[in-house]
């Protein structure tokens, strides 16, 4: 049976991606800031905070008992504060940093181990040139920062599969926080996870735009 990892799985497409490899036939392992928000379809769960390492730390210690490897490392954990950024406070671009870029350079770090030969290890990025915005500075650049990391651990890291999914709009609550209407045209998460779990089967060493 494979097994998948997912960070950031109390999310809307974190939680997708629960449902879709559940009923794929994977064994999902969870890591979430909010368990009691994971489906209840996860074979194990723990908590993260994406603002303190250390919890990278003891969720990977926990991990290393439960599997001997996984195929599918995603990393669907993300924050946006929408203010000018002559506005912002430090707090708030600390916060969105945290979560969009430095969680995933630490979930990287911390996964890579367990991340099989030929294993897929995914990000949920964005069109960074369509989230170039008033209110959006801080999500940009962290967005922007998580292309560059994706590259550098494909070319560091030549055994295993990398990929930034530029998933668009996605009809999940994240949007609430959006300065901005929903577009018409948003994706349900459902069809991030599959065609995700497609990409994993494809094989390929590239990033996925949907």
């Amino acid at each position: 049976m494979p097994e998948a990892l997912i960070w950031g799985a109390s999310g809307g497409i974190g939680a997708a991606l629960v449902n879709t490899l559940h009923t794929a036939g994977w064994r999902v392992l969870a890591v979430a800031r909010d368990i009691a928000r994971v489906p209840a379809q996860v074979d194990f769960v723990c908590s993260f905070d994406a603002a303190n390492p250390a919890s990278f730390r003891e969720a990977s210690t926990l991990l290393a008992y439960e599997t001997e490897g996984v195929e599918l490392v995603v990393y669907a954990a993300g924050d946006l504060r929408a203010e000018m950024l002559k506005k912002m406070d430090f707090s708030d671009w600390d916060a969105v940093l945290a979560s969009n870029l430095t969680g995933a350079f630490l979930a990287a770090s911390h996964s890579l181990y367990l991340l099989k030969d030929d294993g897929l290890m995914a990000f949920l990025g964005a069109y960074v040139d369509h989230v170039t915005l008033p209110k959006m500075g801080a999500y940009a650049a962290a967005k922007a920062g998580l292309e560059a990391l994706v590259a550098v651990l494909r070319k560091e890291n030549r055994r295993q599969r990398f990929a930034l999914v530029r998933p668009g709009a996605v009809n999940t609550p994240f949007w609430q926080k959006a300065p901005f209407k929903l577009p018409a045209d948003a994706k349900a998460p459902q069809a991030i996870a599959a065609a995700l779990l497609a990409h994993y089967h494809s094989g390929q060493n590239s990033d996925l735009n949907l």
